[in-house]
């Protein structure tokens, strides 16, 4: 059993330096994690959206407010075979992906885990990209890339709307399952990327995507048109909005 006033420490210290603990971090990924593979089996890889309202959900049982974007998500694809050339992935032009921004504008997104295992990129063999609970949101490295259009409204078909209040229900019984039968240590989900630290950390450990993506360093492999152009719209419009 987590006790609640281990909760409430995890708790203090996310109000005290604005950034969400990692602990709390780790136990929010592990709960929605399981229950995405739990509730949705196979198709749990395509469920970006589903994924951010969970997450939602249970840092509202802390108090803490977020909101879910939709954007473009642009991310380095590597193999662990040397004959197959790099290229980038992701959800851009007519294609989208959903995440998350914390009230401490931090950007969270389960779902890029399973980028390998989407029905878009399953058959391209590529090495798993790590999960994000990204806080430092001025820096970001180029290999990865989250350009928003805007916070969402959710209006789905109904029995879409239906689907995903059960598998609100779902996560919730997930999450009181997990904080009544787990004990702190048993949390265990990562690495995940949080920061430029846990990058340059992670490419020292030896983490397969990190170091294979380091190429398009070296080679300064270009982002695609579209995700260049969206990204001079996006500084143009902030710009335009810092002179008014």
């Amino acid at each position: 059993m987590i006790k609640q006033a281990y909760l409430n420490k995890q708790l203090d210290k996310t109000r005290h330096v604005k950034k969400i603990s990692p602990f709390l971090r780790r136990l929010v990924f592990f709960v929605v994690d399981s229950a995405l593979r739990e509730f949705y089996s196979e198709t749990y890889s395509m469920k970006c959206l589903q994924s951010s309202v969970a997450i939602r959900l249970i840092l509202k049982e802390y108090g803490i407010k977020s909101r879910e974007f939709a954007g473009a998500l642009c991310v380095s694809q590597v193999y662990n075979r040397e004959d197959k050339i790099p290229n980038w992935n992701g959800f851009w032009g007519e294609d989208h992906h959903v995440w998350l921004t914390t009230e401490y504008g931090e950007l969270v997104d389960l779902t890029i885990n399973y980028l390998h295992l989407h029905p878009l990129s399953k058959d391209k063999i590529q090495i798993e990209v790590p999960a994000v609970w990204w806080s430092d949101m001025e820096v970001w490295p180029r290999i990865l890339k989250y350009l928003p259009d805007a916070p969402i409204n959710i209006m789905l078909p109904d029995e879409d709307a239906k689907d995903l209040e059960e598998f609100k229900l779902f996560v919730l019984k997930k999450y009181n399952q997990v904080v009544r039968k787990k004990s702190v240590s048993e949390i265990d989900y990562g690495p995940f990327l949080h920061g430029i630290e846990s990058f340059n950390q992670m490419h020292i450990d030896g983490n397969p995507w990190l170091r294979r993506s380091y190429i398009f360093e070296e080679m300064d492999i270009p982002h695609p048109s579209w995700i260049q152009k969206r990204e001079a719209e996006l500084i143009r419009n902030y710009e335009s909005k810092q002179k008014t």
